[in-house]
């Protein structure tokens, strides 16, 4: 039966795409952001916005001199507002450890943020999260607003939404392949027939080969 995408929901079109490349191709297509929270969106955005920020436009609250990412001034210090994301996720010492506190609320003389073991830190973590590009790939808010310590103006994630989805790089490799040599089209002329788009795959500086949305 032939799959009518007019009416149906963004995880239906989604779910019918991934039996048809089952059934017909025989390729399973893994989806990679469906356990994401709102939580982990906003400390993957935050890491990204302190170390990289490819959005064109957005720019944090406050900004790192000479760039758009957020300034280390500010994302180190200690009287600054984590919302929903904890520092301790982040900052690093000069030991690679946690910075701490004392009774004032200060940064111990002995445990304060260190910029470099920070940076090495945050790009650790983008990595191990499986954020494209090498971990450089964009990530959106998981809040509306975004809040301290990025508070930009970037739209709230349409993953956190339901309305977006990042599939497996490698399986949809395996199903292009398929597709071209049963000579059905392209991997975007398949995606269409269940009423799916990539918008991002041609992004001027953060493209995503992974991330679908409806038509």
């Amino acid at each position: 039966m032939i799959f009518d995408p007019t009416g149906k929901t963004f995880a239906e079109r989604v779910a019918a795409f991934i039996k048809d490349a089952k059934d017909t191709h025989d390729v399973v297509v893994r989806k990679s952001s469906s356990t994401r929270t709102a939580q982990w969106q906003q400390k993957h955005h935050v890491a990204h916005m302190f170390l990289y920020n490819k959005y064109r436009t957005v720019r944090p609250q406050y900004v790192e001199t000479g760039k758009t990412t957020i300034a280390w001034d500010h994302f180190s210090a200690a009287q600054t507002i984590w919302n929903t994301v904890q520092f301790s996720h982040f900052l690093r010492t000069v030991d690679d450890k946690v910075p701490e506190k004392n009774e004032k609320g200060e940064w111990k003389d002995t445990a304060k943020p260190d910029k470099e073991k920070t940076i090495a830190n945050v790009k650790k973590l983008q990595i191990n999260a499986g954020i494209g590009n090498v971990g450089k790939a964009m990530v959106s808010s998981g809040l509306s607003p975004c809040k301290s310590p990025c508070a930009c103006t970037a739209g709230r994630s349409r993953h956190v939404s339901g309305v977006a989805e990042d599939f497996n790089s490698a399986d949809l490799e395996s199903l292009t392949a398929r597709l071209s040599a049963a000579q059905s089209g392209t991997l975007d002329e398949y995606l269409e027939l269940f009423g799916l788009d990539r918008p991002l795959k041609d992004h001027a500086t953060s493209p995503e080969k992974w991330h679908v949305e409806s038509l």
